[in-house]
């Protein structure tokens, strides 16, 4: 074998083994142009060796028409390689690459323009001769070629840091790769020159090889050592499934007399049932050794500030940054440490990885004092294991499986720890990491503090807004009181009427059948009065206490309001207030929580009666649908609101009640409580005139409560 034909041996192998591994383990459109730059420049050497031990002219012939299809598609991917890494955009010069690579491919295996002869040069093997075709469309790939390097050349010059490092080794490796590989061509132009600098086109995938390792030239370092690593465990566990089969084959054979291939069923059926658990096995190993050591911090970052920032449930943000942690960063284990105020201590909110889940520190344990003191991170190869006699907190870090501790601090208060385990790769934790992830951690503070804030807000208004109905229930209390003692007054008056009767003898000429009948009457009568009074309570009891439904059901807005209007009639009545219906047979219903709906109405309904400075006051309810909505209106004709403060009526604590008769926050809590049942509140007023109130609704829509 000549030393031409090893050269081409070993370069065909080398690139194909790369293309291969690229393709594997990755789908990015700069690694595909990569992995098929290297298929091309494979397909080339790999003709040329087979061409070179071809001693048949006819053979030979067949393998340089391979070897210069090769060629053909090596301008084509290197230019798209470069068009890519440089993210260039000169699509006439693209489409001219892509053109011409795909007629030379086409000419050079379909006809005989490109290769038409070859001659036995060196007397060792066939080389073919430049023919017109040849020389036409060689002369327009070094074109297109050049065009890449100059390409390449300018992104350097104009980019910094690793960008241009980068782009210095592809440029120098590919330069010293086509100079030395334009060499094979000499001996078809009739010069006789043994191309020895064949031998070093080798080179440049060495150097692109370096530059992968050492500057993480296109990304793709990973690959390579993944690809490794998964290769020898692999081998690792091949071997010994293989011993597996032999040892279980022999036993099956020697001692239960089974043929070969009866013998081989059982160790099939044990590969079969082990396989996807090895392929896992493998694949995590993998990631664990290999593919940890980088990570997107740009992901990272955009994670925590467009979505862990903007979480308002805390118990969800804690779950969020622990789980989007571990997964981008690939940790072992990760958890928050969140402080308890009341308590005065700092508990495990959230983890992933960490064994124990109910952990707690005191303000006074190691770690909390240490962070206090120090303001900033503790990294427990560096930091806590310096720290000579403070075997706490190296056990506190064991405790949580952490290897590097982060302050959640806010306006110098600690609200929190931030726990991350190792790498699963076991690298060490950088101080870029650490940068990035004390920055995360500020931003934790930020939406932690968020969380409470708005916690406490709305427990703020659940209990104002029950204040408010409470007081509302003692207005109430005067007018139900009246509707009650009506119909006890009755049922008393009817007792009483038939007891002094009783006893004045009236009944003594009356037959036992008649003074039944007289005591069915007032017993009816008895039930009828007392379901009105129980009927009144009920209303009462139901109104005064707080909605717990956990789903929604479908309201029908006619008999929501006729409860209301059972509620405030009597005091409507005693202020001289009418109440108008005017709803449609079909009224559509829609889906809410009945006991919100009532109270929005009953709101919306007191506030008109109490805007009402007439001697005949009006309240006027309708409703109608309207593109799939209901809708409803309540009008007055009250004082109504001025221009200027109608924008502000829906404004928290925003009240034109007299100080001590109203806490502003009425209107506010209903537009709350119409937006978390899927509606909207709308509001028009004329000064003197009145005010109507709309809601609208969407109509049978499967929405989730919202408490």
């Amino acid at each position: 074998m000549s030393l031409f034909s090893i050269s081409n041996l070993l370069l065909s192998t080398a690139c194909f083994l790369l293309a291969f591994l690229i393709f594997y383990f990755s789908r990015q459109k700069l690694h595909t142009y990569w992995a098929m730059f290297n298929v091309a420049v494979g397909i080339y050497g790999l003709g040329m060796f087979l061409a070179g031990m071809s001693k048949n002219y006819n053979l030979a012939f067949f393998w340089w028409k391979i070897a210069l299809f090769g060629v053909a598609n090596i301008g084509l991917f290197f230019y798209l390689v470069v068009y890519e890494f440089c993210k260039l955009n000169d699509k006439k010069t693209l489409y001219f690459a892509i053109t011409h690579g795909i007629l030379f491919s086409i000419l050079t295996l379909a006809t005989s323009w490109i290769v038409n002869s070859l001659r036995f040069v060196f007397n060792q093997f066939y080389y073919t001769v430049a023919g017109m075709g040849w020389n036409i469309f060689f002369s327009i790939w070094v074109l297109i070629t050049t065009k890449a390097f100059i390409d390449l050349h300018k992104f350097i010059r104009s980019s910094r840091g690793l960008q241009a490092l980068q782009g210095k080794y592809l440029f120098y490796g590919m330069l010293l790769g086509f100079s030395t590989g334009a060499t094979a061509s000499i001996p078809s132009w009739g010069i006789d020159l043994y191309p020895v600098w064949h031998f070093f086109i080798c080179v440049y995938a060495i150097i692109c090889t370096y530059a992968i390792f050492k500057h993480q030239l296109m990304d793709i370092e990973v690959v390579i050592r993944r690809t490794v690593v998964f290769a020898g465990l692999f081998a690792f566990i091949y071997g010994i499934f293989s011993f597996a089969i032999i040892l279980g084959q022999e036993i099956f054979q020697r001692h239960l007399n089974w043929n070969q291939w009866l013998a081989m069923i059982p160790t099939i059926l044990v590969i079969t049932l082990t396989l996807r658990p090895l392929e896992n096995f493998l694949t995590n190993a993998t990631e664990r050794f290999l593919f940890q050591k980088k990570y997107d911090y740009r992901e990272l970052l955009r994670t925590f500030t467009n979505q862990i920032l903007t979480i308002l449930d805390l118990q969800e943000l804690m779950n969020q940054t622990v789980a989007e942690l571990s997964r981008i960063i690939k940790l072992e284990s990760a958890g928050v440490l969140l402080f308890d105020k009341d308590a005065k201590i700092f508990k495990l909110a959230a983890s992933v990885g960490i064994k124990e889940k109910e952990i707690v520190f005191k303000e006074t344990d190691a770690l909390i004092t240490y962070l206090k003191a120090a303001n900033q991170h503790i990294l427990k190869d560096k930091d806590a294991d310096r720290m000579d006699g403070h075997s706490d907190l190296r056990d506190n870090f064991k405790k949580l499986n952490a290897s590097l501790c982060l302050p959640i601090e806010l306006h110098n208060d600690l609200l929190g720890v931030l726990c991350v385990g190792m790498k699963k790769s076991g690298e060490d934790y950088t101080p870029e990491d650490i940068d990035i992830l004390s920055t995360l951690a500020r931003t934790e503070a930020i939406a932690i503090s968020n969380a409470k804030l708005f916690d406490e807000l709305s427990k703020t208004q659940a209990e104002a807004a029950q204040r408010e109905k409470m007081a509302v229930i003692g207005t109430l209390a005067a007018g139900i009181n009246h509707e009650i003692c009506n119909p006890l007054g009755i049922v008393r008056g009817h007792c009483e009427m038939f007891l002094l009767n009783y006893r004045d003898g009236l009944y003594k000429n009356t037959s036992q059948q008649e003074i039944e009948k007289i005591a069915i009457e007032i017993m009816n009568k008895v039930i009828k009065e007392t379901d009105r009074a129980t009927a009144i309570t009920k209303r009462l009891s139901s109104f005064s206490k707080p909605s717990k439904r956990t789903e929604f059901e479908n309201v029908e807005v006619e008999k929501e309001i006729d409860e209301v209007i059972a509620l405030v009639e009597h005091d409507l009545k005693l202020s001289n207030i009418d109440i108008q219906k005017d709803f449609p047979e079909r009224f559509p219903g829609f889906l809410a929580d009945k006991k919100q709906i009532q109270e929005v109405l009953f709101n919306i309904i007191r506030n008109a009666a109490q805007a009402m400075d007439k001697k005949e006051g009006r309240i006027h309810l309708s409703g109608f649908a309207e593109n799939g909505a209901a809708v409803i209106k309540i009008s007055d004709n009250g004082c109504g609101i001025p221009g200027n403060k109608l924008e502000q009526v829906f404004h928290p604590f925003y009240t034109t009640k007299a100080p001590g008769k109203g806490t502003g926050l009425g209107l506010f809590i209903v537009k709350q409580v119409v937006e978390r049942n899927k509606g909207t509140i709308g509001v028009e007023s004329q000064e003197g005139i009145g005010t109507t109130f709309t809601l609208k609704f969407p109509v049978g829509e499967p929405l989730a409560a919202h408490n």
